[in-house]
């Protein structure tokens, strides 16, 4: 993060586009986000986190476990969501967005219950995608088997 900031304040843009999330990285940092909004991340919300990554993003269980170990680093260092959110609004299609919400939504329910500050959460993460209510609320539903 500091990098990225100094290389900024040096007019270094070189440095800050290298640094720049992967999609998986910043999906993984979403998911564990999600997972660590109400302060506990249970044994069930563990377990699902790389099967939904590997889902997602189609990367091996080897990479989807490096990529959550790293994105528990990421989300533990970082200021806002934006710097996960502005990559994929920059790369991702509305139903790349919309598969996105759709697997946060699955993390969330992996321990079968929604806890408020989750939901808070993955709204947060859908405004800051630009993705509409009707989106967001289509998400959830394909999430909990209603679609």
């Amino acid at each position: 993060m500091f990098k990225s900031i100094l290389a900024w304040f040096e007019g270094d843009d070189s440095k800050q586009e290298q640094e720049s999330p992967q999609p998986e990285k910043a999906a993984a940092a979403l998911l564990v986000e999600v997972a660590m909004a109400d302060h506990e991340l249970t044994n069930d919300e563990s377990a699902a986190l790389a099967p939904l990554l590997m889902q997602h993003t189609g990367i091996t269980q080897d990479e989807a476990h490096s990529l959550i170990e790293a994105a528990h680093e990421e989300v533990d260092a970082a200021t806002s969501l934006h710097q996960f959110t502005r990559y994929l609004n920059e790369h991702f299609t509305i139903d790349q967005k919309c598969d996105l919400v759709t697997t946060l939504w699955k993390v969330a329910l992996s321990d079968n219950q929604i806890d408020p500050l989750e939901e808070s959460m993955i709204r947060k993460i859908a405004d800051l995608l630009h993705l509409r209510h009707s989106e967001y609320m289509q998400s959830k539903h394909a999430a909990q088997g209603k679609l």
